[in-house]
């Protein structure tokens, strides 16, 4: 099933003006994992003239609506949407439930476990301070597939059961799914079936009692996940086809493709390869239909399958083929891979099977350890055969001896000659086959670092992207380090860098007006007129949608002022060239300097970026097309940050800090293309 996604639940109390909301929240939160594009939808409305905390608890559920469609980007977005406003209306229980969506994306997708850690336990502190038990439970649950993604296994299973205790105790049954749902797959996970399959049994009771059918569904493919892992193909397939009849029901089209693909998976295992080949048809329709790449992967390579078992191998191969190029970072890619050569093995296309184990082998750590211990295995039952075959020809010597003592002693010189050639064919066969792993090994080590490279850019812009700071910039520019004393230097204007954090300037009324192409072109000129602005050492990150991150190594507030003023004037001096007009776009920039000898008691890169971003906002609301930053990075105590963050202008004001700003050039009109 994956990882667990968690979001919170908000009960409606008699007489809160806010009931309605709350309630229609809360459906759509239920309807997401069934119907995610209709409940995005239904999103898009309920957002409409909603602000502060109404619109971060929107922003909430919309994140984990974009997780049930694996759009990872809008998911992440969403959260730090929350985030934002959560800290902006210090509002603890929103900013607990954006920060732990935060935290798990930085754990499964940046491996940033250290920056996740820091989160989910900011949030944990914040949600012990909550009546609301499904927050709780959510921090716990959260809390242990961070600590089973540290490989603490049990340290996780121990948090989520304390997950159990609380929903039990709070009388919260959405928060109880939740926490029952990742506690037996934690429990699958070592090897307690029956007590996994107890946990998913209790779900499916409480679902039907309820009558809630998405969350009964939800909770047949939990039983059919913990089912498969126990290797018990039959309650998989009961439990399987019990959740696809309810996902049918409920006409889920974009939930059914996937459940009917493992369906024909199961079906294969039990060679109905009819019932198999129905199977992955119907879900590579559904997939076509709704739009889904990778069901219509998934169910393509299934279909592939089911044409080898009915001996049209080239058609079967190719579909397998085509559908694998795309599923190589899927989870479950060792697994098909090692289906797929299955299949070849059993039609009789031995050579092209050992390929693909190979294949397998090269891809995954443990099904390399898997292919070690069957070439240990066949070694053994070879020397076995061996000695069996020694004894037999000491025993056809003795009996020969008595008849023929010469003849028997010709025989056994030939024996043992055979039984040298065997020996070497062997010692040969292995280190053959070690060598095509160790050259399959260094093609994958290959395509790895060609995947990283491709990973840390944007698609859109070119730039380097949020996964390229965490990884690369954060490590080699932002430790700890130096005497307190060498904070002085900061009073002198040298700073060890600057964060600028820029926003195109009514970015929104461009998409809605001239259409997101439109909007693509002008992230693509300020793109690259930021570039050509800044220096080669500099670091320049989109930042998510319109926002761009640049890190400035080295340099002092008065050349940042400098910096500050080139980017206004490359960005809002010259038009952008679109088909029919020619369109001015300005931007906003907030700045921050980074102390030359940080010590502990100085802000982390976090820190810095976040006040950046207080001076953005300034800088929008004292009327765009300007920077805003502070002047000396000295000041910064943590008594100084508090204040700024609960109102930096008056901060400014009360002199706790000096605020700079730099105009934009004055807007060039706009005229239309001739």
């Amino acid at each position: 099933m994956g990882l667990l996604l968690v979001c919170q639940a908000a009960v409606a109390q008699p007489g809160d003006p806010h009931a309605d909301f709350t309630r229609e929240l809360t459906a759509i939160r239920e309807e997401a994992y069934v119907t995610p594009r209709a409940a995005l939808r239904r999103l898009d409305v309920l957002r409409q003239g909603h602000t502060g905390r109404e619109l971060g608890q929107v922003l909430v559920v919309t994140s984990g609506a974009y997780w049930w469609l694996k759009d990872m980007n809008r998911a992440v977005d969403a959260a730090l949407g929350a985030e934002r406003l959560g800290r902006e209306l210090h509002d603890d229980d929103l900013l607990a439930q954006a920060m732990l969506h935060h935290a798990y994306a930085l754990s499964k997708y940046v491996h940033d476990q250290e920056a996740a850690r820091r989160l989910v336990q900011g949030a944990a502190r914040l949600a012990d301070d909550t009546a609301d038990p499904y927050l709780k439970t959510e921090a716990l649950v959260t809390q242990g597939m961070l600590a089973e993604e540290d490989g603490d296994t049990p340290g996780g299973i121990e948090l989520v059961t304390r997950a159990v205790d609380v929903a039990r105790a709070g009388n919260d049954p959405d928060a109880l799914q939740m926490a029952l749902r990742e506690q037996a797959r934690l429990l699958a996970g070592v090897g307690k079936f029956t007590e996994a399959l107890a946990r998913t049994d209790e779900m499916i009771a409480a679902a039907r009692a309820r009558g809630i059918p998405g969350q009964l569904a939800h909770a047949r493919l939990a039983e059919y996940a913990t089912a498969a892992r126990a290797g018990n193909p039959k309650r998989a397939e009961s439990a399987l086809r019990a959740a696809v009849d309810l996902l049918e029901k409920l006409d889920a089209q974009e939930r059914l493709a996937v459940p009917l693909a493992n369906l024909s998976e199961l079906y294969m295992q039990g060679r109905r390869y009819g019932e198999a080949e129905r199977a992955a048809t119907k879900a590579l329709r559904i997939s076509r239909a709704v739009g889904d790449d990778y069901g219509i992967r998934l169910a393509t390579f299934e279909l592939g399958l089911t044409q080898i078992y009915f001996r049209n191998i080239a058609e079967g191969r190719a579909m397998a083929d085509k559908a694998l190029e795309a599923l190589k970072n899927d989870d479950q890619y060792v697994r098909m891979l090692l289906n797929y050569g299955h299949a070849l093995g059993q039609v009789g296309f031995g050579e092209a099977a050992l390929t693909i184990y190979e294949k397998a082998g090269s891809v995954s750590l443990a099904a390399w350890r898997k292919e070690k211990e069957l070439s240990y295995e066949a070694l053994q039952r070879a020397r076995d055969n061996q000695k069996k075959q020694s004894e037999l020809a000491a025993l056809h010597h003795e009996s020969v001896l008595k008849a023929a003592e010469l003849k028997g002693a010709r025989r056994q010189r030939s024996l043992w000659v055979a039984l040298s050639a065997t020996t070497c064919v062997a010692v040969v066969l292995i280190a053959f086959l070690y060598g095509r792993v160790a050259k399959a090994n260094k093609a994958l080590k290959q395509k790895n670092e060609q995947l990283f490279m491709q990973s840390t850019r944007d698609s859109l812009t070119g730039l380097f992207n949020r996964h390229y700071f965490y990884e690369q910039v954060v490590p080699r520019h932002h430790r700890q380090a130096g005497a307190a004393s060498d904070r002085r230097a900061g009073g002198e204007g040298r700073t060890g860098g600057v964060f600028l954090l820029m926003d195109i300037d009514r970015f929104k009324s461009i998409n809605d007006t001239l259409g997101h192409g439109a909007g693509d072109v002008v992230l693509k000129n300020v793109a690259a007129r930021l570039a050509a602005t800044l220096r080669e050492q500099d670091v320049l990150i989109r930042w998510g949608g319109e926002e761009f991150l640049a890190y400035l190594p080295g340099i002092g507030t008065e050349e940042a002022r400098q910096v500050c003023a080139r980017v206004l004037a490359a960005v809002g001096g010259t038009p952008i060239a679109l088909d029919d007009r020619e369109l001015t776009a300005t931007i906003s920039i907030g700045f921050c300097p980074k102390a030359l000898h940080p010590d502990a008691h100085d802000p982390d890169w976090e820190q810095l970026v976040h006040l950046a971003d207080l001076c953005l906002y300034a800088a929008k609301t004292g009327g765009r097309n300007q920077a805003v930053g502070i002047l000396d990075a000295g000041v910064l105590a943590p008594h100084v940050i508090a204040a700024a963050d609960a109102d930096l202008k008056r901060s400014a004001a009360d002199g706790h800090l000096a605020l700079l700003t730099v105009r934009g050039p004055a807007a060039v009109p706009a005229r239309a293309a001739a």
